[in-house]
């Protein structure tokens, strides 16, 4: 039988707030790498226009994480067409040597 994981509060600092979050234990690692990243990439957006208001710079930065999200995706699903395409263009060569 299988255990419940274990839920833990964890508090994340994102662009000078504190939040707590509800996680389970194992997953702690990946929820603070997440928080530093778009901790970070807020910062950045932050500098290039002080002048956005909090909702709107979230409003930014979760649009423009999304975008990289997208192109990732896309970036992917070319690479593994390229290598199916590689693979068959190596079986024909073998075929015909």
């Amino acid at each position: 039988m299988a255990s419940a994981q274990s839920i833990k509060k964890v508090d994340i600092l994102i662009n000078g707030r504190s939040y707590t979050i509800n996680c389970p234990e194992s997953e702690e690692p990946a929820l603070q790498r997440a928080a530093s990243y778009i901790n970070q990439f807020m910062q950045e957006v932050r500098r290039q226009a002080p002048q956005l208001p909090q909702e709107e710079l979230l409003v930014l930065c979760a649009l423009t994480l999304f975008e990289k999200s997208e192109n990732l995706q896309r970036y992917q699903e070319n690479e593994s067409q390229a290598q199916d395409l590689v693979g068959k263009m190596l079986e024909d060569v073998v075929r015909f040597a």
